[in-house]
């Protein structure tokens, strides 16, 4: 189903802007996915393991309701627990990190913004972007944005 959603936010059941559908895929373009529900949290994370993983600064995570996620092409993955209750998934071939299971948050799935359209918007709620894990950061890399910086995971 490709198009337009109309979705009701969590704040009075109140229409947020139409959603657009949003594609995704690795490196190598043997796992393809599309999204059809809006994430319900953005953020950068700056925690020692995302960013050995993804060799990065930081990643950028959206974290979506997993019955509005569905593999377009591929799917098989290789899994990785980064911990008990942390579990990363990415392409066989190419090795592109692309979705991350946390058991605490059973029916949602992290998704690297990187692995998505350049363009899309993801719909999150605007408050939750934020740099996670802030303590954790590169001394390295200076950033000078607005956003507010958290601890932990914690919006």
């Amino acid at each position: 189903m490709t198009g337009m959603l109309a979705v009701k936010n969590s704040h009075g059941g109140k229409p947020m802007a139409a959603f657009q559908e949003i594609k995704g895929s690795c490196f190598c373009g043997a796992n393809q996915f599309a999204i059809t529900a809006p994430a319900v949290d953005t953020h950068h994370c700056h925690c020692s393991i995302c960013r050995r993983l993804q060799g990065a600064a930081f990643v950028t995570l959206s974290i979506f309701p997993k019955a509005g996620f569905r593999w377009t092409k591929g799917g098989d993955l290789q899994r990785f627990s980064s911990s008990d209750q942390v579990h990363r998934n990415r392409c066989k071939n190419c090795g592109s990190p692309l979705t991350i299971n946390l058991d605490a948050m059973p029916d949602l799935l992290a998704v690297s913004r990187a692995c998505l359209d350049p363009v899309a918007n993801t719909g999150h709620p605007a408050e939750t972007l934020r740099h996670a894990f802030w303590p954790d950061r590169v001394p390295w890399f200076e950033l000078n944005d607005n956003l507010r910086k958290t601890t932990a995971f914690d919006k």
